[in-house]
């Protein structure tokens, strides 16, 4: 999964979606507990508080600092945590908890906390040993009996290790509700998207000829994008095939004056212009029938689904040529890789093939070799066909003339010496190789790599073609 992946944007996508709410849901809870817990702990410090104010409201006015027991062991142990103090704020007489130990806790109102209506503020100070504290405190205006000032305090360590208990089993539970979610948005990515993975597969089969539609049983969101597709297909062999018949009609329409113009100078007397006549017709009829082809081969190669078994081509190929060459009596070994199919027309190949075949044929002296495997190149499936003869060979500097059209190297041997540039054109024509270079068995071998069916399986023997025309060890 790429960063360019559909996949991909839709997974982080939903991924950051998921980690922004669980992280604003950690923060809203965590801050929700704190504030309740604040408030259970500050409702055990009121329960105090009230006892307190009780006390000092019953007790005679000399008393009213020195309440009786609270009934907390906690206020009686020094430095505790947990302390009570009263203070009278018209005269300068206090009293505090032996938690104390004869210290004075700070007040919330010096503070600036703010209070409710009642008198009644809440709030965190520091304790004598510089202890963090949760404290509440309250004003009583008892008139003439004087103004007191009570404070109630706890050791806030109790909140801040209930609240941190509970964050770090937050952190637990939804960095696996996260990790969950985040596995569920994974394949539900997954299978929404394996529809998409089924057209690739599908247009691939098309390409290569085993399907002519793609698969009708498509969500209903790609159904129209199948049905264009295929009718771009369709649309394709449709202009290809009007074009294929324009170039045969124009190719008949100049092949008929260019006969009659043949037969006028055949039957002319024999004279220099009559003989140029007849020889220009003739390479103008190589030329339309050389173009013709040519057109056919491109419109072919455009077309979607043109597949072709390579092993019956040469194997058809191989036993034409034994008869025609039966008076050399040559011995032709044949070693092929039946996964082989071409990715064209079956008349491209046998015509690629065949020229090479028949020219080897014709230069060896008793030997052929036919060798047929598949590699990859660049991540595409190549088939690569080798012929080697036993004949003269080439040096490599007539081997590089010997693929120039027309170019004859020998005129004892039958031909017009078209066959390897015509071989040339084609395999180009298919984004394929040709070369030639020298047989282990003497002679000339040829090479000729082309696109192959993607799925054929592909022989470990072969391998990629060098720049230099060097063929395959096998």
């Amino acid at each position: 999964m790429t960063t360019r992946s559909l996949a991909f944007r839709l997974f982080v996508a939903a991924a950051a979606w998921v980690v922004v709410v669980l992280v604003v849901a950690g923060v809203v809870l965590s801050s929700v507990y704190q504030h309740a817990t604040e408030r259970s702990f500050d409702e055990r410090l009121h329960v105090y508080l009230k006892t307190l104010v009780a006390d000092i409201a019953g007790a005679d006015v000399g008393d009213r600092t020195a309440p009786g027991a609270m009934g907390e062991p906690r206020f009686e142990l020094p430095l505790s945590g947990w302390y009570w103090q009263i203070s009278r704020l018209d005269k300068p007489a206090s009293n505090g908890s032996k938690s104390l130990f004869e210290a004075t806790l700070p007040s919330l109102e010096d503070q600036s906390t703010p209070g409710e209506p009642s008198g009644v503020r809440e709030g965190y100070i520091k304790g004598p040993d510089d202890r963090r504290l949760r404290a509440v405190e309250r004003l009583i205006d008892l008139g003439e009996d004087g103004r007191y000032r009570v404070t109630l305090a706890g050791p806030a360590d109790e909140i801040d290790s209930a609240i941190s208990d509970f964050q770090y089993s937050l952190l637990w539970t939804f960095t696996a509700l996260g990790v969950g979610l985040l596995a569920a948005i994974l394949l539900q990515v997954r299978f929404g998207l394996r529809p998409l993975s089924r057209i690739s597969g599908a247009l691939a089969r098309m390409r290569t000829g085993e399907a002519a539609k793609l698969p009708p049983d498509l969500p209903d969101e790609i159904v129209p994008l199948a049905r264009e597709l295929d009718a771009l297909v369709d649309a394709n062999r449709e202009v290809v095939e009007r074009a294929r018949t324009h170039v045969g009609n124009l190719a008949h329409a100049l092949k008929t004056p260019l006969s009659v113009i043949a037969n006028e100078a055949g039957t002319a007397p024999a004279n220099p212009l009559a003989e140029q006549v007849s020889r220009q017709v003739a390479v103008m009829r190589k030329q339309i029938d050389h173009h013709l082809q040519r057109a056919r081969i491109a419109a072919a190669v455009s077309v979607v689904g043109t597949v072709t078994e390579i092993v019956p081509v040469i194997e058809g190929l191989v036993r034409a040529m034994e008869k025609i060459h039966a008076a050399k009596r040559l011995k032709i070994k044949v070693q092929l890789d039946p996964a082989l199919r071409f990715r064209g027309e079956k008349q491209d190949i046998e015509e690629m093939t065949g020229n090479l075949i028949d020219n080897a044929c014709k230069w060896a002296i008793g030997e052929v070799m036919i060798k047929a495997e598949v590699f990859h190149l660049d991540g595409v499936l190549f088939a690569r066909i080798i012929i080697d003869d036993d004949g003269p060979g080439l040096s490599p500097e007539k081997r590089a003339e010997a693929v120039q059209r027309g170019k004859r190297l020998d005129e004892t041997k039958p031909g017009t010496g078209l066959g390897l540039a015509i071989v040339q054109d084609l395999v180009s024509l298919y984004g394929g190789r040709f070369s030639l270079d020298e047989a282990p068995i003497g002679g000339l071998r040829a090479i000729l790599d082309i696109p192959a069916l993607q799925g054929a399986t592909p022989s470990s023997r072969a391998r990629p073609p060098s720049r230099s025309g060097e063929g395959a060890t096998v």
